[in-house]
């Protein structure tokens, strides 16, 4: 079974994430020979380690992105028996037209990777749009929607292609053993966490930081607030304005950089009690994921999949620049005494929802009920 998952902007740190994943483990768990197909964008040294096996196939820069494309599938098509491709685009849907111009029988897998404006945007269509639309999935074959909620909205938005649809999300690969350990709880550290780029407006790091400042000082104790990313450069004036607003708060305010060993990374996950995430908007919010499945309570703004994996009184979701509910949020966390047990319940929840290895069976499950018989694993 040849397995391509085309995404011309593949980088290093895509290997890492459903880009490269998927294709790994397709060809770890099932040995389908799976691979990445795009431009040669830098150096790829997770192939030595992280995501050792999988191979990337490299598309000629020659002509322009969408005519570079229509030479590989000429010369490819008819060898790849599902490809993988990302977003509801114009380039999906060249992608699809192409693919399938080569290769009728072939299958095509088309990750979402979306947040409910896709779903209001197809609402909002009109006949002509939909018409479009209707072209583009009759050649598409698996239509993966990484959140539960959004899969439920579009199972009525395309009901003509409500078959397709496939809730598959996005995961942790905890054969690793710096994912699998897991934390104990008594272990951990007084510290909230944040990870991602450091004043980016997206991320909102600003408002953590308030709220922190704004936490009753007779609860805070030792707790500590932990940045880990890299900062934005126009950012680190608001920090060095905000140590002079806040003096007492240069040695419990802490930012740590960027980790590009994910080793270290996960240790960090690891030690702190507590995960905040403020960004305005998250497709998915991979981090969420991972700090969950490393024992930490969640604090979220209410993007991406927060209010799947904060279901159950673990942790808490707040609105999008919300400072006064993340200040209470905090407040409350720090001081109850069963921060353990949600932790607990967060983390299982990770583990046993968001693990690669079965994300990817459904996925093989669902290529295996469109070939049939038709199959040659």
């Amino acid at each position: 079974m040849k397995y391509c998952v085309l995404y011309p902007k593949t980088e290093n740190v895509h290997l890492t994430k459903d880009v490269g994943m998927i294709a790994y483990k397709l060809n770890k768990l099932y040995g389908y020979d799976a691979f990445v197909a795009t431009y040669k964008n830098g150096e790829y040294p997770y192939l030595q380690d992280e995501v050792k096996g999988l191979k990337l196939d490299f598309i000629k820069k020659e002509h322009g992105h969408f005519k570079d494309v229509y030479l590989y599938f000429k010369k490819n098509a008819i060898k790849i028996d599902v490809l993988q491709i990302f977003h509801m685009t114009l380039n999906s849907v060249v992608y699809a037209f192409i693919y399938k111009m080569f290769n009728k029988k072939g299958i095509v897998f088309l990750k979402l990777d979306c947040t409910k404006v896709l779903v209001d945007k197809i609402k909002k269509m009109n006949f002509a749009q939909r018409r479009i639309l209707n072209a583009f999935l009759k050649r598409v074959d698996i239509i993966g929607v990484e959140k539960k909620e959004i899969f439920e909205a579009l199972k009525i938005e395309l009901k003509n292609h409500k078959t397709k649809l496939l809730n598959i999300p996005n995961g942790l690969d905890f054969d690793r053993e710096e994912i699998n350990a897991k934390a104990e709880f008594s272990n951990k550290e007084n510290i909230i966490l944040s990870v991602g780029r450091i004043g980016s407006p997206e991320k909102d790091s600003k408002i953590l930081m308030d709220a922190f400042s704004k936490v009753d000082k007779g609860k805070l104790g030792s707790w500590k607030l932990v940045f880990v990313g890299p900062i934005e450069e126009d950012f680190k004036k608001e920090i060095e304005a905000y140590f002079k607003e806040h003096k007492e708060l240069r040695e419990r305010v802490i930012f740590k950089g960027p980790m590009y060993d994910r080793k270290a990374l996960y240790d960090e996950y690891r030690k702190a009690k507590i995960f905040c995430l403020t960004s305005k908007f998250e497709s998915v919010g991979i981090v969420l994921i991972e700090a969950g499945a490393m024992g930490d309570v969640i604090i979220s703004t209410n993007v991406g999949i927060a209010d799947e994996i904060i279901n159950n009184n673990n942790g808490v979701v707040i609105n999008v620049g919300d400072v006064s509910a993340l200040t209470s949020a905090i407040d409350k966390l720090i001081t109850i005494e069963n921060l353990g047990l949600q932790a607990s319940v967060t983390e299982k929840f990770c583990r046993e929802n968001y693990d690669w290895n079965i994300i990817v069976k459904k996925l093989r499950d669902k290529i295996i009920e469109i070939k049939g018989n038709d199959i040659n694993e």
